[in-house]
Formats: C-alpha cells, structure tokens, sequence
C-alpha cells in the first residue's frame, strides 16, 4: 500500500491535543485513536497538564483532486469531548498514556500491529518504510496543521528502564509530533513518538525521532477497558509464559539477540514446556527447575529444542511458579533476561 494512500486512511483518526502547562502556557501534541473512543498519547503531553482541546482537523470524505461538494454533518472536522481522565503508565520510563471521548461513532481508528515485543525481530524492522503524523507548530500559522511526513526505521532500541522496545525513525523530531502514531506499509501503528534522540542543548530539530513500541499503549489500553474484540489482537493461542535469555557474552554485544528460550503453551487441552537452547546442560537445568515445581514427562529432544508436558494437570499459576523457577536457575547459572511475557493462557494478555 502506498504511504499516500495509508495516510488518506489514516488521517481522521489522528488529533491534536492543547494542553495548559503547570506554569500557565499552551502546549501542542498529538493523540490517535485506537477503537471504542479510546485515544492514545504519549504520557508527556498530558501529565500535569490541562486537557484544553482535543480536535480531529481532517474531513471525513473520499480524497479527490478538488472538492466536488460541501462537508456533510458527518465529514466535518470535530471536537472532541474527553470522557476521563488520562491513564498513565505506571513506568516513568514508558512514556505513553490513554484517554477516553465520547460521541466517538463514525471516527475511524487505526489499527495496531499485533506483533508483540516477545516476538518482534530487529531485522524485519530495519529500513522499512513508516508513515508519521502529527502537530507540529508550523510558524506563522493559527490552526494546528496535520503533518505527514515518510521516514525509515533506522534502528531498534531498548530504552534504559523500559520494558518495551523503542524504534529511531529517520523523520526529524519537532515538538508537536509526540503522541503521533508510526504507522507501517500496512497501515497498522507500530509505535507512538515519544522523544528526540539529542543531548544536553542541541536543537530538537537535530535529533531522530524515539518512538516507544505499540505493544506499551495496546498493554495500558486493554488494562483500561480497551477491547479490540473483532481482532486477534495479542490474542494468545501460544503461550501461557515466552522467555528470552542470553548468555553474558551475546547480551553485551546485542540486547534483541538470545540464547536461550522457555516457552509454556496452555490452551485448556493441551500443555506443554518447550526449552530451545543448543546447551544440552542448560537445557536440563531448565527442566530440572521447572521439575521441582510440576513434575515433568519429557517427550521428544531433537536438534536443539527439548519438548515435555506435566504430569499432572497444573494450575496457570503453577505453570508461571515452573517457568519462573527455569528461568531463576538459568540466571544463576550466568543467562540474563533478554525479555519476557506472562499471559492468562487463552485470552487475553
């Protein structure tokens, strides 16, 4: 799909936000919405500030060349009514927050890459074409504009104290765009913006753009009462526990890269405990661990992957006590934690 026409999809889901600071002056940034009227931000906008307008600029109608007729009621640009409060993320290093608005029937929403950090590979994100949208102040100008501008994922990165990934885009930084979605070739948000990548007093406008990984704002949201039923999204048919881990050595080189994974997969019907690592020792250190807590039956070894199922038939909880005590004792051993994810089997994250 071609970035034009991602944005012509697009554009009417995406707001922006005035903001009253602590000191009394009018800020801008951008939110964008999500489905159900829930809105997504990032958490500097809003936090410890006043919500003064949230606004949709873009007429909801097919693009043309010209304007063959006058705006219906429903293709007007509108203001929005903020239902509640923002939520914020607890994690002062995850800078995302969510609100609600109401009157929201009829406001398209963009749709949010299901692909979760735990399964997110660095290489297929490099160099691939995003799509940003925001409000940046524009000199010389009265309205907030919608700008569109197309940028290239330049790296992915973990952010110091984050528990999710972090994409640098190539599109300059400019007050404004933060809270704006990173949208890809498919039209899905991949990630929200968040910061510029400068130091000390450079000019913002030198810097990349940060944004924070989707999977932050769909965590919060369906925390909130977000919930994307017509879509599987984070709809885990796979796991109860995933577990990357890597050896001293790789982590010091590549954060993304592991060594080691435990896997534990629950759908009601079938259980079982999956550890792939080519260690034959650490393999059966991770099986003893998780023994100790739910007595294992181990089933087939082959290549490097080892493949058991429980003996009995464990709680959820028991199986998260196993995984957790694996992955305790491969620690010990010299793994470090790469990234993880605990679900409530089949469901819901």
């Amino acid at each position: 799909m071609k970035l034009q026409s991602i944005y012509h999809q697009c554009r009417r889901s995406v707001a922006y936000v005035t903001v009253e600071t602590s000191d009394g002056t009018e800020s801008i940034g951008t939110a964008f919405h999500i489905g159900q009227g829930y809105f997504v931000t990032a958490k500097h906008v809003v936090d410890k500030n006043q919500i003064i307008e949230v606004g949709i600029t873009q007429p909801h109608s097919k693009s043309t060349e010209y304007h063959p007729a006058p705006l219906s009621e429903d293709e007007r640009p509108r203001i929005l009514k903020v239902d509640f409060s923002p939520v914020l993320s607890e994690y002062e290093a995850d800078d995302v927050a969510v609100f609600r608005v109401q009157e929201y029937e009829g406001l398209p929403s963009i749709e949010l890459s299901s692909v979760h950090d735990m399964h997110q590979s660095e290489d297929l994100a490099l160099l691939s074409n995003v799509l940003c949208i925001g409000y940046p102040p524009i000199p010389l100008t009265i309205h907030p504009f919608q700008v569109a501008v197309d940028a290239t994922v330049s790296a992915l990165i973990t952010i110091r104290e984050s528990g999710y990934l972090s994409y640098v885009v190539s599109a300059t930084a400019r007050g404004g765009f933060s809270g704006g979605p990173i949208i890809n070739h498919e039209g899905k948000a991949i990630g929200i913006v968040t910061d510029s990548l400068v130091r000390d007093s450079n000019a913002v406008e030198t810097g990349f753009m940060a944004c924070l990984s989707i999977s932050a704002a769909a965590d919060l949201a369906l925390k909130y009462g977000w919930n994307p039923d017509d879509h599987e999204y984070y709809r885990d048919i796979e796991s109860l526990v995933s577990i990357k881990l890597a050896l001293a050595s790789t982590a010091r080189l590549n954060p993304h890269a592991h060594d080691l994974t435990l896997y534990v997969y629950d759908d009601n019907r079938d259980v079982y405990f999956e550890v792939s690592c080519f260690n034959e020792e650490d393999r059966d250190l991770a099986v003893s661990a998780f023994n100790s807590i739910c007595p294992l039956n181990v089933n087939l070894t082959e290549n490097h992957s080892l493949l058991a199922t429980p003996v009995e038939n464990p709680s959820p909880a028991l199986l998260k006590q196993a995984g957790e005590a694996a992955r305790d004792a491969l620690c010990a051993s010299g793994y470090s934690m790469v990234r993880e994810r605990y679900t409530d089997g089949w469901g819901w994250a």
